[in-house]
């Protein structure tokens, strides 16, 4: 092979890698999107970032078809989880999100921590998020979302009180 080929080549690979880590940074972002609206009671915005015909799947706690399907479950959390001042108090902790980009479409998982308050108790959510991921012009959106719950138990001594920094350095 020539130098110039070498090099051609050399740079075809270069930008394949440099595409595929910019998808990963835009999927995390994406992950991080979605809790960062959970976290700061922005439950209509949620459905936003699902494709036209994603599917949600949340175990036990309820599922959905379809972006209109999706942006009505996560609407409705502030009526299912009321607590303070008539909002939903949760904090959603993500970790180990794992990306596989192959072309326009990506596989991830994710592990959460949450920590709601569920009829005025504080609970203990922890679980794992299987995603599919689809990229639409410059745009990645969910294509589906899978939560396995681990568990989602009450914490009798926990955050619900108005005390929840009890912590004192």
């Amino acid at each position: 092979m020539s130098a110039d080929a070498d090099l051609v080549a050399e740079l075809a690979d270069l930008r394949r890698r440099v595409e595929r880590l910019e998808s990963e940074s835009a999927i995390h972002a994406l992950r991080n999107r979605f809790h960062e609206f959970v976290n700061t009671d922005r439950w209509d915005e949620i459905g936003g970032l699902f494709a036209e015909d994603a599917v949600l799947d949340y175990s036990y706690l309820g599922s959905a078809s379809g972006r209109a399907e999706i942006t009505a479950f996560f609407a409705a959390i502030p009526r299912l989880l009321p607590a303070a001042e008539g909002r939903p108090f949760v904090r959603q902790f993500i970790h180990g999100h794992d990306v596989e980009v192959d072309g326009d479409t990506a596989r991830g998982t994710s592990f959460l921590l949450a920590t709601p308050i569920y009829h005025g108790e504080s609970f203990l959510l922890a679980g794992r998020f299987t995603d599919t991921y689809v990229r639409r012009g410059e745009v990645w959106s969910f294509a589906s979302v899978t939560l396995d719950v681990d568990y989602s138990v009450p914490i009798r001594e926990g955050w619900a009180g108005e005390d929840r920094h009890r912590m004192r350095l």
